[in-house]
């Protein structure tokens, strides 16, 4: 019996699965989170949390007034980091919410 690599066969198995499209989009997340780690450093980035992808739109948590107002400063620059990673343009739009940290 032959072996295929993972790399051949994991897009096939989440394709049969039907679970593309939130596959998709927690990496879509985990770019958006990377990049605005780039953007801003750590410890900036830490004030905000990448949610949720769906049809072109992020939605983002906030943990401060000042952080949520920096983000629409800087949202299409945000949108253009990511969108470059993914080698195409997939998201469209960012929608911030500001809340409070959740507790531990």
């Amino acid at each position: 019996m032959a072996f295929s690599s993972i790399k051949r066969i994991l897009p096939t198995s989440i394709q049969k699965a039907g679970i593309d499209h939130q596959v998709s989009a927690t990496f879509i997340v985990d770019q958006a989170r990377d990049a605005i780690i780039r953007l801003w450093g750590e410890e900036r980035a830490s004030f905000v949390n990448p949610l949720s992808y769906q049809n072109g739109v992020l939605k983002v948590d906030s943990y401060s007034a000042s952080a949520a107002h920096a983000l629409k400063t800087i949202e299409v620059q945000w949108m253009n980091e990511v969108n470059r990673a993914l080698n195409e343009r997939k998201l469209t739009r960012i929608q911030i919410r500001q809340t409070s940290r959740p507790q531990i």
